[in-house]
């Protein structure tokens, strides 16, 4: 839902998305950005998720996280000769 910051004038809610560390959980960047609403803001931090872990916020609201994709196994090398 738009929110309107005055009467007749739109008000774009702002977000702010954390890209975590998927070995320490530490916060390793962030980007904020603005969008018409929540659904909105989960379609565009979407569109940014790297397979990493990532928390996106709206103020002290948190709306989604995005849990790290496994890390591919290591090839291990044939023993069939």
């Amino acid at each position: 839902m738009m929110r309107l910051a005055a009467p007749g004038v739109a008000h774009m809610a702002g977000y702010r998305l954390y890209f975590m560390d998927r070995f320490s959980g530490h916060i390793d960047n962030s980007r904020e950005f603005v969008a018409d609403d929540d659904s909105q803001a989960l379609a565009i931090a979407h569109g940014w998720h790297d397979g990493g872990p990532m928390e996106l916020w709206s103020g002290a609201r948190k709306l989604k996280r995005w849990e790290a994709e496994p890390l591919a196994p290591l090839s291990m090398p044939s023993t069939h000769e």
